[in-house]
């Protein structure tokens, strides 16, 4: 017959089963209470990285917003002396960072805004595209990739109507300008994007409109400042339609290349932004070929880039106004 101890020891046994489950459970508890604070914690980092980034961006717009608020605010004499400012330093350095402004006059055209698209893309930059309207006399454009150039983060402002070659349009009045070619300009492309666009180069630089008519040299870009327009000159050129430096009737790749960076060295060297002036019309091969190294090179100088809209500085090229 079993002794009383032996019996007792049989009844309590089933209790070691449960003991040992109740302790594996509590384990496992342990362990994902640590792994959920864990990931909680990771997630509260996270979240807090993309607050603080947010909030740069804030920062960033309100000071694009003051700076537009401002430019609102200015009128007539005091609205060219606030641009001549900006605009004179910006050309000269203004040791305002170190930002690329690429700019491509005379498209978009099929031969090579694509190419120039897909490039930008590539590299992760951006440009601005400063464009004609008269696609009757320029069979060669094609005006509806301006949409696909601000679909890609990319800017499209206003060059010209036709851009001939004889620059008739700044041989009138500076009303016969608007009224024959900018209005017209400017209406037909923002109906194509369905918004207003305000930004905008003259043929061949402010700095020429006295070349062919020295009564609207001033006069002339005092207006367009009026009408709430900015205009870009520009302190880089790669020199894609110098005629000096062709060969075969385009400029070497290479030579595209060295002018860009070279210009930009000074540039970087005072820790000021840059605007660069190129080409985007049938013929510009090299122009197309060059940009990968032009963007390369000023990486390596420690340039990013951005587009440009009404609050950047003008790059003018020649100071206006009393």
């Amino acid at each position: 017959m079993p002794s009383m101890a032996y019996a007792q020891q049989q009844r309590r046994s089933p209790l070691l089963p449960v003991l040992i489950i109740i302790i594996v459970v509590l384990v496992i508890l342990a362990i994902v209470e640590t792994v959920y604070f864990s990931n909680t914690a990771s997630q509260l980092a996270e979240a807090q990285e993309e607050l603080e980034s947010v909030q740069g961006d804030l920062d960033e717009a309100q000071k694009t917003n003051d700076t537009l608020v401002e430019q609102t605010d200015l009128k007539g004499d005091d609205l060219i002396e606030w641009r001549n400012a900006q605009g004179r330093l910006a050309f000269l350095g203004d040791e305002s960072g170190k930002v690329a402004y690429l700019t491509f006059d005379d498209g978009p055209c099929d031969a090579n805004t694509p190419q120039l698209l897909e490039t930008l893309k590539e590299n992760d930059a951006v440009a601005t595209w400063f464009v004609l309207a008269d696609d009757e006399e320029y069979e060669y454009l094609d005006l509806d990739l301006l949409a696909d150039i601000e679909a890609q983060g990319c800017a499209v402002g206003l060059h010209d109507w036709d851009h001939n070659d004889d620059f008739t349009f700044y041989k009138g009045t500076v009303k016969n300008y608007f009224n024959n070619d900018f209005d017209k300009l400017q209406e037909k492309v923002e109906g194509i994007l369905g918004h207003e666009v305000h930004i905008m180069r003259f043929v061949g630089g402010s700095a020429t409109i006295g070349y062919y008519n020295s009564g609207i040299a001033t006069s002339l870009p005092e207006e367009m400042l009026k009408k709430g327009n900015q205009y870009f000159d520009w302190n880089v050129s790669a020199g894609d339609s110098e005629a000096s430096e062709m060969v075969d009737g385009v400029v070497p790749t290479d030579t595209l290349i060295d002018n860009v960076i070279s210009q930009a060295k000074d540039f970087a060297d005072s820790d000021s932004s840059i605007c660069v002036l190129m080409h985007d019309n049938p013929g510009k091969t090299t122009t197309v070929e060059a940009l990968p190294k032009i963007i390369k090179g000023l990486k390596d100088l420690g340039y990013s880039f951005g587009i440009l809209d009404e609050s950047k500085g003008g790059y003018y090229q020649q100071v206006i106004g009393g």
